[in-house]
């Protein structure tokens, strides 16, 4: 039943919904790793992102899909389209960064995630793109890897 669930690309009227998702999706994650997030913080997080979406779906540098399911949106994951430095196996200037993924808790685990993860990276080639990059949660890491993604080498530093 939740395979007939509609899939589709998001629009301006699903920012309210992708907001939130990321929202949700930072808030478990905090949860998870007890480590507790401001919500002040994901306050103006929220805002930036709403801004940033209001932009970026109408050019084209985001794209979102949706799964909708009892009038509401319950999944959901964009694509973030990087400006990027050719590399010796990839001169399109670009890199797809895949990001907030979020299933809400009644809806998960029968693969509505992984219904958008493939989705964006059906996308991602039918633009020509030759690597997809992402950062995984730990919940969310054997949906990844079952779709052939690897660890690599990245490193970071947090300014504090």
């Amino acid at each position: 039943m939740v395979d007939r669930l509609p899939l589709r690309e998001a629009n301006i009227d699903d920012i309210p919904a992708l907001v939130q998702h990321r929202r949700w999706m930072f808030e478990d994650m905090a949860l998870a790793e007890n480590h507790p997030i401001d919500p002040a913080d994901l306050d103006q997080m929220d805002k930036q992102y709403a801004d940033d979406l209001q932009q970026h779906l109408i050019d084209g540098r985001l794209r979102a899909w949706v799964i909708e399911g009892s009038d509401q949106v319950v999944a959901s994951g964009a694509i973030w389209f990087l400006d990027w430095l050719p590399r010796p196996d990839d001169f399109t200037g670009r890199l797809p960064y895949l990001h907030s993924v979020y299933t809400v808790p009644e809806y998960r685990g029968v693969g509505l995630a992984r219904r958008i993860v493939v989705a964006m990276l059906d996308e991602c080639r039918a633009q020509g793109m030759k690597r997809v990059s992402l950062h995984a949660s730990p919940v969310g890491r054997s949906i990844y890897e079952a779709l052939g993604f690897k660890p690599t080498n990245e490193m970071r530093l947090v300014f504090e």
